[in-house]
């Protein structure tokens, strides 16, 4: 026969009240990936209340991965922009660099298309994009390569380019079309007739 302890713990008496829920797993991917859905929604009212309330979770549990909402958008902003990789760029040195500067646009149009909010909030200062600036602006050295520009005129270039690229993302243009192929052949054109001129 059985003692009373024992048949306790073969058939434990289920309490009165809610079952407990099971608390989501959490961790910085599905923090990210919860953060850029809710950012491309929200846009100006995404908040790291919202984003918990979208994990299911506690606010506070979020400040355990990202100190606060700038944090986590650079965050964002870094695995956006991985692809813009100097060690790894998208085009080969045996390309012409017009060839080169098209390949270079294509992935940052496919990037910035992808997430025009980051467009707006770096159009704005609204977050640091030192890193991304950094990554696009070696890579866009190794696209000019070999056409003997002056500093002045890469700058000056690159920062034409980003404009229109920005732009054009923000005006809604799919990153597919190849319209904007013959803009930025007019900016490379322009970058070497202004070296010559000088």
């Amino acid at each position: 026969m059985k003692t009373p302890k024992l048949q306790a713990m073969e058939s434990p008496v289920r309490r009165a009240g809610r079952p407990r829920r099971a608390l989501p797993a959490l961790d910085s991917a599905s923090i990210l990936q919860t953060a850029l859905t809710l950012l491309e929604e929200k846009g100006e009212a995404f908040s790291m209340r919202a984003l918990a309330q979208s994990l299911g979770v506690d606010a506070m549990a979020l400040y355990h991965y990202y100190a606060g909402k700038e944090e986590l958008l650079l965050a964002l902003m870094v695995q956006r922009f991985a692809a813009l990789d100097p060690c790894q760029p998208p085009f080969t040195q045996r390309q012409g660099p017009q060839r080169r500067l098209l390949a270079l646009c294509a992935l940052y149009l496919e990037l910035v298309s992808a997430t025009p909010y980051f467009v707006r909030l770096m159009a704005r200062g609204l977050v640091e994009q030192a890193d991304v600036a950094e990554r696009f602006t070696a890579l866009f050295e190794q696209a000019i390569e070999g056409l003997g520009l002056d500093k002045k005129t890469r700058l000056r270039g690159r920062d034409a380019l980003v404009d229109f690229l920005h732009g054009y993302a923000l005006a809604g243009r799919p990153a597919s079309e190849t319209a904007w192929h013959a803009s930025v052949s007019l900016i490379l054109a322009g970058m070497a007739a202004g070296h010559t001129a000088v």
